[in-house]
């Protein structure tokens, strides 16, 4: 199953396809996804909402990685 990246913003993200969270504090989130790991770093980070496959992230984004 593929996975979604959108990036609305710097401040504004949704990843589709999460599985789970493996990270989560203000500097860095690491997701689980249906094909791999995506590790999403900045400033203020936060989840705002989970659930359904889908995660929204706020805060300054500065980089994501892919594993």
């Amino acid at each position: 199953m593929p996975f979604t990246l959108t990036m609305l913003s710097r401040s504004k993200l949704i990843i589709s396809g999460v599985k789970s969270v493996m990270l989560s504090n203000e500097a860095q989130l690491k997701f689980r996804l249906t094909s791999g790991i995506v590790t999403v770093s900045g400033e203020g980070l936060q989840i705002v909402e989970i659930g359904g496959g889908d995660a929204y992230v706020k805060g300054y984004i500065g980089g994501v990685a892919f594993e």
